[in-house]
């Protein structure tokens, strides 16, 4: 029988599309659901889907906010998992999607729709129109009490005429803003859809693709570091583990291979 809940663990996610039960006891996970969860895992460390309770946002210093909803927290196991090495069961049942972000997720990537939680013919609730594209942003706001969280998601009207004033409002350079303009306009609508986190992932990718082409001995953490990258392309607001794997996606083969992990955040208090 088909799912018509609206949030799944990437637990229940991952077994349920291996075809798996999840509540069952398993002392070994199957092949094929490692494989769905380290791909999920991926794919929001990339910024390609939100997690409704793991933000890529910084986790302000000397902040009263509960670090359980930081993807920072968990940022060894979420390696782990990406590479396949450990899979964190506590992990993989909190971290939370929604439907309507994982339907659209699967439409980027070319992914069948999963039978368990998209049956074919069912329509979906959120298929309105009228409402235009919408774009989802998380802001930490500072919670009254310590050891809670309040991480809010605007949800914002996307329209032609509003492209620059989005890219502004993400500290996107007008330089950025100049060379995404130089794409074909297929190109400028599959970017129009596209979340404020997958904007700065692109603009980020941009700037350090200018950077190596004066410079190919610049490593990735430098990179990362870059007030470039920091201030304009938005990168200040992110974790640096996440900007880290947007930045290697575009980085010269030779100095992709130079071995090394992303060092650790800046941020100690997060």
């Amino acid at each position: 029988m088909p799912l018509i809940a609206n949030e799944l663990t990437i637990w229940d996610i991952s077994f349920r599309w291996a075809g798996y039960d999840p509540s069952r006891l398993w002392f070994r996970l199957p092949l094929t659901v490692k494989d769905y969860a380290s791909l999920l895992m991926h794919a929001i460390l990339h910024g390609e889907i939100i997690c409704e309770n793991l933000t890529l946002a910084k986790r302000p210093y000397d902040s009263k906010a509960d670090p359980r909803f930081y993807i920072r927290t968990y940022i060894d196991d979420v390696y782990d998992c990406i590479h396949g090495k450990r899979f964190s069961r506590e992990l993989l049942k909190w971290a939370v999607l929604n439907r309507m972000d994982f339907h659209e997720w699967c439409e980027r990537r070319g992914i069948p729709l999963p039978e368990f939680w998209f049956p074919s013919g069912w329509k979906l609730d959120f298929e309105m129109p009228e409402f235009g594209t919408l774009a989802l942003r998380a802001i930490h706001v500072e919670p009254e009490e310590e050891g809670s969280v309040r991480i809010e998601y605007h949800r914002i009207g996307l329209a032609e005429n509003e492209l620059e004033e989005l890219q502004n409002e993400a500290n996107i350079a007008s330089q950025v803003d100049s060379a995404l303009s130089q794409n074909s306009t297929n190109s400028l609508e599959k970017e129009r859809v596209l979340r404020i986190n997958q904007r700065i992932k692109v603009a980020c990718q941009q700037i350090a693709s200018v950077i190596w082409k004066d410079d190919t001995d610049r490593t990735i953490p430098s990179i990362v570091e870059d007030g470039l990258i920091q201030k304009y392309g938005g990168a200040e607001h992110y974790e640096d583990e996440t900007v880290y794997e947007w930045i290697k996606e575009v980085a010269p083969p030779e100095v992709k291979n130079r071995r090394g992990r992303p060092r650790k955040n800046r941020d100690k208090g997060g």
